[in-house]
């Protein structure tokens, strides 16, 4: 039986990410896949927000729409209030840039790039200055305790610091909202703790923070999760 949907309830206070009734089908050869199904959820600005589903359930689909990585087939998805149905391919770059940091599951570190290369591609797209960069850089590595490691490219690095670098480039832009996709679903409990303390860390700094998990330790200190099935949010709880 499909999973009854539910709508996010929609509060006053200003709203940092917003789906409302959002659709997305991917055909492959012969067959429908509707990943998400009228999705709808709200994340406050500020706020710890967790979105959790099993494999398959359609909570990466839901993480790339939110970042505007992809677009919905129906529905308004909305950044800061802004609907990015609305904008041009470059001003929702722009706006993605600016706006969005991310942190994947595989990491996704561009392999023949240094930990401060990679940290510092971002803003090569946001047009800032080298020095400007290169300091940036070097003090969000300081942050992450990954100083030494700076000239050392991604196959010389463990997962755990990795996924440090991953964190420390979601920040070179100075983002409002941080989007991590099972963050630590590749590293073992001790290294994924501490890498969740980092992801924690940037919330009390005023981040918005939402994590996509199946996991539900990493869910408990949440503000708001919502859970999805079958591509439809069936249930959200407020802490």
């Amino acid at each position: 039986m499909a999973a009854a949907m539910v709508k996010a309830p929609m509060t006053g206070k200003e709203a940092a990410l917003k789906l409302e009734n959002v659709w997305k089908t991917y055909r492959l050869g012969g067959e429908v896949i509707n990943a998400l199904r009228g999705a709808s959820l709200e994340v406050k600005k500020g706020e710890f927000f967790a979105l959790q589903g099993a494999s398959g359930s359609g909570k990466s689909t839901a993480m790339h729409i939110m970042g505007a990585l992809d677009v919905p087939d129906k529905g308004t998805v909305c950044i800061r209030g802004k609907d990015v149905s609305r904008l041009s391919g470059d001003s929702l770059a722009g706006l993605r840039g600016r706006t969005i940091g991310f942190v994947f599951q595989q990491f996704n570190l561009i392999p023949t790039l240094t930990a401060i290369e990679n940290v510092m591609l971002p803003m090569v797209f946001q047009g800032v200055p080298e020095a400007d960069r290169l300091e940036r850089a070097s003090e969000l590595l300081r942050e992450v305790e990954l100083t030494e490691r700076k000239g050392h490219h991604p196959n010389q690095l463990s997962g755990g610091q990795q996924q440090r670098v991953a964190i420390a480039r979601a920040l070179a832009n100075d983002p409002e909202i941080i989007l991590a996709d099972e963050p630590t679903g590749n590293l073992d409990s001790i290294t994924g703790q501490k890498v969740f303390g980092l992801l924690k860390g940037l919330h009390e700094k005023g981040k918005t923070v939402v994590i996509v998990t199946h996991n539900e330790k990493l869910v408990a200190e949440a503000q708001t999760i919502a859970y999805i099935k079958d591509g439809a949010i069936v249930r959200v709880k407020k802490s």
